[in-house]
């Protein structure tokens, strides 16, 4: 099962070819075999600028894009208005040409998966895809069942370091965090919740969330999750 070190190693790594070898082996300790990482950084920029690691057959790719399979890939329309992972399955693919499109993956061995859609802190849009090899529908059901949880939190480090090595769009300067900030930056990190930081903290819940919506604003992020993945990469806080 995927551990925090995995994803820690990701935003340590400097430079997309380190970066991409460590989202491989997380991937697989997940259970899946391939993976597409494909991120542009906003939704009104041209499919085409977008930045994409992928371990995928070099034919789909080629095929992928000869055709432009991505004006009609569900999974992509998908990805720019949701957040929530899609998968791979038949009912998403309705029209002929989509249908064509699916036969196409299958053939390519591209059957089983899941999409898990990418919206950056500043407005980066993309999508993680994770594709498993080809197997029996309930083996596959449980690789989904017990991976589904940290291919998000897999996703979330992946923006954070991907943004930063692809897009060039992440400031230098570490933000200035209080020493309470960071006290409580280091208790979220350890998975603990409001209440048991309030605890530990001997401060009420309110006073916990004022700073962690200070935190969150201060990083540009939108989750405590985020807040964690950034102040490691800004060296805020050590591994």
């Amino acid at each position: 099962m995927l551990l925090m070190d995995e994803c820690i190693e990701l935003l340590s790594a400097m430079d997309a070819r380190t970066w991409f070898q460590s989202l491989v082996l997380s991937v697989q300790k997940l259970g899946y075999s391939q993976v597409l990482y494909a991120l542009k950084p906003n939704k009104e920029a041209q499919n085409s600028t977008a930045r994409i690691m992928s371990n995928f057959p070099d034919a789909w790719r080629d095929l992928y894009d000869n055709e432009n399979y991505s004006s009609i890939d569900p999974v992509v329309s998908h990805s720019f208005s949701s957040s929530l992972p899609i998968l791979w399955e038949d009912k998403l693919y309705k029209t002929r040409r989509e249908k064509e499109f699916a036969e196409d993956a299958r053939r390519a061995g591209l059957s089983h998966g899941l999409t898990l859609p990418i919206h950056g802190p500043q407005g980066q849009v993309g999508m993680l895809s994770l594709s498993c090899a080809p197997m029996p529908q309930n083996e596959y059901l449980q690789v989904l069942q017990h991976s589904i949880a940290a291919a998000s939190m897999l996703r979330d480090y992946a923006v954070t370091s991907g943004s930063s090595l692809f897009l060039h769009n992440s400031s230098s300067t570490a933000p200035h965090l209080t020493p309470r900030e960071l006290e409580i930056l280091h208790w979220a990190w350890a998975e603990k919740t409001t209440w048991e930081i309030g605890k530990i903290l001997s401060l009420a819940e309110p006073t916990v969330e004022f700073h962690f919506k200070n935190i969150r604003r201060k990083l540009n992020v939108s989750s405590r999750r985020l807040a964690v993945a950034r102040a490691i990469q800004l060296d805020l806080m050590t591994p």
